[in-house]
């Protein structure tokens, strides 16, 4: 069914104009990292998930890999839920990905999108195409990012994009 359309808001549109708009010489994208610091309840997550959509659907690599990230599974699936979401409400992108419980993929390229988090081994030997780091505030130590951004080697045009709010742990990465 066609649900409401996330639309955005214009900052986003800078973000992702930059993000996937801006080429370099060798035809890829010139920003392989993004931190994105706004307040909660400015649409981060779903952003986010539009972002890992595109990924998935859109950005023609075969085997792509997707990943929401966060320290818990809960707060992982918050934005691979939101995914989930433009998924079901859009016809057309109900017809190009098959979801399960915590995937979605897309079998023509062999390219898969899930939440993963620090509290279960698994981290390591991905093969990661985006990866989406949700909270980073909350993370106790960069082993999830560094994990996740060690996955893109050999990706020639990976990205990792970081979202957050300042938290409130004046010792964190975003104080």
């Amino acid at each position: 069914t066609d649900g409401p359309r996330f639309i955005l808001q214009p900052w986003q549109a800078f973000i992702i104009g930059s993000l996937f708009g801006w080429k370099g010489l060798d035809g890829f994208r010139r920003f392989r990292t993004a931190y994105i610091e706004v307040g909660k309840g400015n649409g981060k997550s779903p952003m986010a998930a539009g972002v890992g959509l595109y990924g998935l659907v859109a950005d023609k690599e075969i085997g792509a890999q997707i990943f929401s990230a966060a320290v818990n599974r809960d707060q992982a699936k918050i934005l691979f839920a939101d995914a989930v979401k433009m998924v079901e409400s859009s016809p057309e992108l109900a017809a190009l990905v098959k979801r399960n419980v915590n995937n979605l993929s897309v079998t023509k390229t062999g390219s898969f999108f899930r939440p993963v988090s620090a509290e279960k081994r698994g981290l390591d030997g991905k093969r990661v195409h985006i990866g989406l780091i949700d909270e980073l505030h909350e993370h106790p130590s960069g082993v999830v990012v560094d994990k996740i951004s060690a996955g893109t080697k050999g990706r020639k045009q990976a990205l990792i994009l970081s979202i957050t709010n300042s938290g409130y742990d004046r010792e964190s990465v975003c104080w």
